[in-house]
């Protein structure tokens, strides 16, 4: 009786639902038809922060993080000379402990790569890998020949082909384009990853020769790579990544049919590569790009995507409702963009829980949406009061027009920490990290998140 008393007082203070998303917070609107939006923490300072490739401006641009919380600085354009950029990567290409930028171009057939030259957000110019991909649209990083450094893919449209580089040194020296496929007809988008369990990384693909999702077996890990084989006959595809949707160790298969209206699964029937028949997770107007990951901390991997409605557009999840690939229906996250493109998903204001961002191309917008709950405390963000210094070493002080009730401090995991009901409370003996503050105020709580330095 007790415990069941317990559990009823918790779930009446803090919220045990499904993530709630926050309004949207812009961080640009200075790029020129946004494509793409990854996160990576650029200047190595440990918060994530913002990567965009827009291809009206020819950019590819960064914005710092500048808090940890998700205040975003200006553009920072990393280079304004790419014909037609619609995809980006990050991963540590030259070994050196610091993320360095890959993208392609449509127009100019480039797959390149920039340097982070001292670890803090500064690149050197562009350095070709290949000018022999005709419409570079995606590109990937992976470690495709075993030899311990980053190697690079690229999808190119206009002559239907997916191939990779060799980084010859591990320093950023590739080699000459090894073509997996000439036959991926209109392909738009390659991943990574080991679809077969034998210890090597896998080709995906999201179009072959019937305008299909494939794949292709890396034979002997050194990046010889057989024959396509076809993941499923029955949809049209213009994007597809791969993970482990039902839990059972291996990579499923998430595709996107843009014509058709429909978000994909193929689940990996026996950790070989052999698909089952395509599950519908989603129906949705034009959707464009996926992204999967843990959006409601339970442990099992849900999708985000972005759609391109000729009206406008949306942001939306899918949750994985038993861990096994059913799906809930789809959740609106925002329909604040017009003509999306991108969508992407990462702890962005270092709370443990997955933030969302979109990319859109008719109203030039670079967004995110913050992941309101986290570990049980969902967070209210108003004006009721300010927290500062914010990050604090010692003091937190609570300033309100209002005379405060009450101040509680929990941790992430809603520990209740310390209650007090001043308008300083002495947070010096706290380890560091994200907190929570929640303040009563004339019989209204709000609750805000602090860092503890």
């Amino acid at each position: 009786m007790i415990k069941h008393l317990f559990l009823f007082v918790a779930l009446l203070s803090f919220s045990f639902c499904f993530p709630q998303f926050g309004e949207q917070q812009i961080i640009s609107i200075e790029a020129l038809n946004p494509h793409d939006v990854i996160t990576v923490d650029i200047d190595g300072d440990g918060d994530m922060d913002v990567l965009t490739a827009s291809a009206g401006d020819e950019k590819i641009a960064w914005y710092k993080n500048l808090d940890g919380l998700g205040n975003f600085g200006e553009q920072q354009v990393i280079t304004n000379n790419l014909q037609d950029t619609r995809c980006i990567f990050s991963s540590d290409i030259d070994g050196d402990g610091d993320m360095d930028i890959i993208s392609g171009s449509l127009v100019d057939d480039k797959v390149v790569w920039f340097k982070n030259l001292d670890g803090l957000g500064n690149f050197s110019n562009q350095i070709e890998i290949t000018i022999a991909a005709d419409g570079a649209l995606y590109v990937f990083s992976e470690d495709i020949d075993g030899d311990g450094d980053m190697d690079v893919l690229s999808a190119s449209v206009f002559d239907n082909k997916i191939a990779w580089y060799e980084n010859l040194d591990g320093l950023g020296n590739f080699g000459t384009q090894q073509i997996i496929t000439n036959s991926a007809y209109s392909v738009r988008s390659v991943f990574a990853t080991d679809l077969d369990n034998d210890g090597d990384i896998d080709v995906l693909c999201d179009s072959s020769n019937g305008s299909y999702p494939s794949w292709h077996e890396n034979l002997d890990g050194l990046g010889n790579f057989g024959p396509e084989q076809e993941i499923t006959q029955e949809s049209g595809s213009q994007f597809a990544i791969a993970a482990d949707i039902d839990g059972d160790g291996d990579m499923d298969i998430l595709n996107v049919n843009f014509g058709g209206g429909l978000i994909y699964l193929s689940k990996n029937i026996d950790g070989l590569g052999n698909f089952g028949a395509i599950e519908i997770i989603s129906e949705l107007i034009k959707p464009v790009k996926i992204y999967a990951t843990d959006l409601d901390n339970d442990g099992d991997i849900d999708v985000v995507s972005v759609s391109h409605d000729d009206l406008g557009g949306s942001v939306f999840w899918h949750e994985n409702i038993d861990g096994l690939g059913n799906f809930s229906e789809k959740q609106i996250i925002s329909s604040n963009i017009i003509g999306g493109r991108g969508v992407f998903a990462a702890d962005i204001d270092g709370d443990g829980d997955m933030d969302v961002l979109s990319a859109s191309i008719a109203d030039h917008k670079i967004a995110w949406y913050e992941n309101l709950t986290i570990l049980g405390i969902e967070e209210i963000n108003d004006d009721t009061f300010d927290l500062y210094p914010n990050p604090t070493q010692d003091i937190l002080n609570i300033e309100s027009q209002e005379p405060i009730e009450t101040v509680k401090i929990y941790s992430l995991q809603g520990q209740l920490i310390k209650e007090s009901s001043k308008s300083s409370v002495d947070v010096s003996q706290l380890t560091a990290g994200m907190y929570f503050a929640q303040v009563t105020i004339e019989g209204k709580t709000v609750t805000k998140k602090f860092i503890k330095e």
